[in-house]
């Protein structure tokens, strides 16, 4: 799995992860497992460039990684809360 995309507002962390199959937009606050809102088949995107593009004209406001971040997890369900928010802590704090 890569990680595309992480952003944090207040407590509730958003983002984009690669899961080999679909690009899939999920959302995760602290009292509750990951929430995968949409996702999006990566057969109907040349190349990851072309799916970022795309998804601007959906939602402008995403901040997309310039280089995906490769996720060590077994499944979506093992990405807790607390793992994402150490992720988005070593992006966005260094």
């Amino acid at each position: 799995m890569w990680l595309v995309s992480i952003e944090k507002l207040g407590e509730k962390i958003y983002g984009c992860i690669d899961d080999g199959v679909n690009y899939r937009i999920f959302s995760i606050d602290p009292d509750s497992s990951m929430d995968c809102e949409k996702s999006y088949h990566k057969g109907n995107y040349n190349d990851y460039g072309h799916f970022v593009l795309s998804y601007a004209g959906i939602d402008p406001g995403t901040s997309f990684l310039e280089e995906p971040v490769e996720v060590n997890a077994v499944d979506m369900e093992s990405l807790t809360y607390e793992f994402m928010l150490e992720l988005w802590k070593s992006i966005w704090e260094g």
